[in-house]
């Protein structure tokens, strides 16, 4: 079997073909100078290091998988794809990766996908050169028409189109597929394509414990820089480090939430860098065992911070803003179109022990979707009373709501309140709209 598959040789053809025309093209001189900028800027120590530590433990991970007879030379090619695709992106992607908590399980789980088997096995037979040097401009011309016209609802239409003509691609692949199998499985049914299938899978499997490792190394170093700031004692910082790395080990989220903490308070002595701590390990036992919290008073802080996470408002940590103050609030989340969309979050404000305060917040920056606005605060608030409350909205309440009126009421001890705030001189009319149920 050829080393580069025909799809592999039209996707150079092409790639060869742009690079030349942007590197000889009299039009592509700030596309070139752009270019450079952007190589000047990858080749810098700290990006060199990184990937000489990845190849580096990659040439170890290949070493020990030839070792024990699962990787050979053939695999060559594929290990550098690999490497230049899911390797080095998964370096740049850092950021992202320490948001998506469940990153590593999914990194084991879509190797073992049936999808993941089937496009493999799609990916095995190809068409002829000149079909494919055909195919991969109007594929990635879909797909990147796809991408654009999923940014606007208005394109609702056209982006069913585009699915639909990936759809029909799809089949016809499938079936050529299946085709080439009954007609031609010696080409499938081989040593080499037992090894093109579960090498890569393996590399990623080895790969995770070095994501892993540069994980935890950034989430440190970005903390270590912030204590600079947050910490002026140069002696503090230091015992800061050495406690935190003692302490959280490899407890990213709760090494994070510290860092915030000591931004908010003045760690002036020993006992303050310990009590730093302690409000920690404090506040993690409080989040695993809440305590019960009198209906009349309010609500356990730690339950009530979930209250609207199966709606995708879940807050972050619980935190004292001041000495007798405690807050959450969830990220804005955005549900409208425009240039400056509509957003929502959800907050619990209260003491340590109890929440006194949950608030829904609606920015609507353009008047003329106060309807699409309100049509989301009510159905949100409706989960929110349920949660909090155990009933739903009152009839005036609902109405308040659809016609964007302040209004408040007592429900069981609480008070429900709509509050309507116009924002003054605003090109589009903006408003925000507050719903809060709070402990009388």
């Amino acid at each position: 079997m050829d080393i580069f598959n025909n799809r592999e040789i039209a996707i150079g053809f092409w790639l060869l073909a742009i690079s030349a025309y942007v590197l000889l093209s009299p039009n592509m001189i700030e596309v070139r100078s752009s270019f450079r900028h952007l190589l000047s800027a990858f080749f810098v120590k700290q990006i060199m290091l990184v990937l000489g530590l990845m190849v580096a433990y990659m040439m170890f991970v290949v070493y020990f998988l030839y070792e024990m007879d699962l990787w050979n030379t053939d695999q060559i090619k594929n290990t550098v794809f690999w490497c230049t695709s899911v390797g080095f992106m998964s370096l740049f992607k850092i950021e992202s990766i320490k948001k998506d908590k469940s990153f590593f399980k999914h990194s084991v789980l879509d190797n073992l996908k049936l999808l993941a088997i089937l496009q493999f096995v799609v990916g095995v037979y190809t068409f002829p050169v000149w079909i494919e040097i055909l195919l991969v401009p109007a594929l990635v011309l879909i797909g990147a028409m796809t991408a654009i016209a999923e940014t606007d609802k208005k394109y609702h239409q056209v982006k069913t189109l585009l699915e639909y003509c990936l759809s029909i691609f799809g089949i016809i692949l499938i079936v050529y597929t299946l085709y080439m199998l009954a007609t031609n499985f010696g080409e499938f049914g081989n040593e080499k394509t037992a090894y093109d299938f579960f090498v890569p899978p393996l590399l990623t499997l080895f790969y995770l414990p070095f994501v892993f490792f540069m994980l935890v190394y950034s989430t440190y170093e970005q903390v270590f820089i912030r204590l600079q700031l947050s910490i002026k004692n140069k002696l503090y910082r230091n015992l800061a480090k050495i406690y935190a790395l003692i302490l959280f080990n490899f407890r990213m989220s709760l090494l994070d939430r510290w860092a915030h903490h000591v931004a908010r308070i003045n760690v002036e002595s020993h006992d303050d860098l310990v009590e730093s701590f302690r409000h920690m390990f404090k506040a993690r036992r409080a989040e695993s065992n809440p305590m019960d919290v009198p209906v009349d008073l309010g609500w356990s802080p730690y339950q009530a911070k979930e209250f609207l996470s199966c709606e995708g408002l879940s807050t972050g940590f619980y935190n004292n803003l001041f000495e007798e103050e405690w807050f959450a609030s969830s990220p804005m989340e955005e549900f409208s179109d425009g240039v400056i969309p509509d957003n929502i979050a959800y907050y619990v404000e209260g003491s340590e022990d109890i929440a006194k305060l949950l608030k829904l917040k609606v920015n609507v920056n353009d008047a003329a979707r106060t309807r699409q606005a309100c049509d989301k605060l009510k159905s949100m608030a409706e989960v929110l009373s349920v949660s909090s409350l155990g009933r739903s909205l009152s009839e005036e309440m609902k109405s308040a709501i659809s016609s964007c009126n302040s209004y408040a009421e007592e429900v069981e001890g609480k008070t429900v309140a709509l509050e309507v705030e116009n924002w003054p001189n605003h090109k589009s009319n903006g408003f925000d709209l507050k719903f809060m149920i709070s402990s009388i």
